[in-house]
């Protein structure tokens, strides 16, 4: 769990209640472990103050599908990419089956992997 996690506090704080369904009972066991990715207020500026991502909060529980969706220029390539290491993060945390994938992208990296929709693969 991230220091200073309070669980549900971004979502009994920031979300109407109406908008808002606890996670299930399984989903609270991987958080208690760490068996989980949590994204705490990932944030990136470029340089010249262009905002690129506003404060991501997120969390994704193993064995369920989960999708990023947005329109064009909404900073979900942004997020991929400080996730996978390919950018810099200009604040936030992250952490995916306990380990911190700022810190340790190397370990991060044996586990996770990333599909782009467009070949990268270099001439």
């Amino acid at each position: 769990m991230l220091e200073g996690d309070n669980n549900d506090a971004f979502e009994a704080n920031e979300i109407p209640e109406g908008n808002y369904e606890s996670p299930a009972v399984i989903c609270k066991r991987m958080e208690a472990t760490g068996d989980y990715l949590m994204i705490d207020d990932l944030k990136k500026t470029f340089s010249g103050g262009f905002q690129a991502v506003k404060g991501v909060n997120v969390k994704m529980y193993n064995s369920q599908i989960f999708a990023l969706l947005g329109h064009n220029g909404a900073g979900k390539t942004t997020v991929i990419s400080m996730l996978t290491g390919l950018l810099k993060k200009t604040q936030g945390r992250a952490r995916c089956f306990d380990v911190d994938m700022f810190e340790r992208m190397d370990e991060v990296r044996e586990f996770m992997g990333v599909c782009p929709q467009h070949d990268v693969l270099f001439d």
